[in-house]
């Protein structure tokens, strides 16, 4: 992998990684297969919103929303529109509450809320998870991802953040050994959490472009795949944490 090619810091740096592992004869489509993407422009969709790796143990998802900040923020604060994409996901909406993520097998309390804005949850073992809403009207690159739309544009990001020890949880249903491949060692993501949170903020975006009258690419939806992410996200972790 060459040095300035650096996978899950940006949807070029994740091309130009795939790309490179392409052998001549190959065309765009089938090396999005080899990686168990669907086609070319699958493969552009899941790179263009996979996960940023901001440090060790920190992920980010980073989706724009055709909703005002009021419409977006209902997606975090109205239990049966949370169920709707975070299956089971309880969490009260004041500072100090509980909640529970049962898929995750994770609970904890409410570290920080302000409505509209951020919605932040501190599990028992340390770990947290951060919902930060931002007005991206004004944003022309969030104009570009909802063509033909003129509407007010939400960008929810959705942070993950592990500590320093932690290990993937056992056991895990239906786990392979793919599913529960931590490249970067302790204290970093494995990669069907990754890819389970991917599928969440898709999902997310999916409701929220119908819920906004808004066109919703049907390329988008190899965010919903699981088998194809938890297959990218397997070379593009453990290529992030070698190079």
């Amino acid at each position: 992998m060459a040095a300035d090619i650096v996978p899950l810091k940006g949807a070029i740096a994740n091309l130009n990684w795939f790309d490179a592992q392409r052998k001549h004869y190959e065309t765009p489509d089938q090396i999005a297969r080899r990686f168990r993407l669907p086609d070319d422009a699958g493969m552009r969709a899941f790179c263009q919103g996979a996960a940023s790796v901001l440090d060790r143990h920190t992920v980010q998802f980073v989706r724009r929303l055709p909703l005002t900040a009021d419409a977006a923020w209902s997606y975090l604060s109205e239990p049966e529109r949370v169920e709707q994409w975070l299956p089971g996901a309880r969490w009260g909406l004041e500072k100090g509450a509980e909640w529970s993520l049962p898929l995750a097998g994770a609970e904890g309390k409410v570290a920080d809320l302000e409505p509209l804005q951020r919605l932040k949850l501190e599990a028992n073992t340390g770990a947290w998870t951060r919902f930060e809403l931002h007005d991206a009207s004004g944003s022309a690159r969030a104009r570009r991802d909802i063509p033909n739309y003129q509407g007010p544009i939400t960008e929810i990001q959705l942070t993950d953040c592990l500590p320093p020890n932690a290990e993937v949880p056992q056991p895990l249903p239906d786990a392979t050994a793919e599913h529960v491949a931590q490249p970067g060692g302790v204290g970093t993501h494995w990669v069907s959490q990754v890819a389970n949170w991917h599928h969440a903020a898709t999902l997310l975006q999916k409701l929220a472009f119908a819920n906004g009258n808004a066109y919703w690419s049907p390329e988008l939806a190899v965010g919903l795949d699981h088998t194809a992410l938890i297959a990218a996200y397997a070379k593009l972790l453990a290529a992030y944490h070698k190079g």
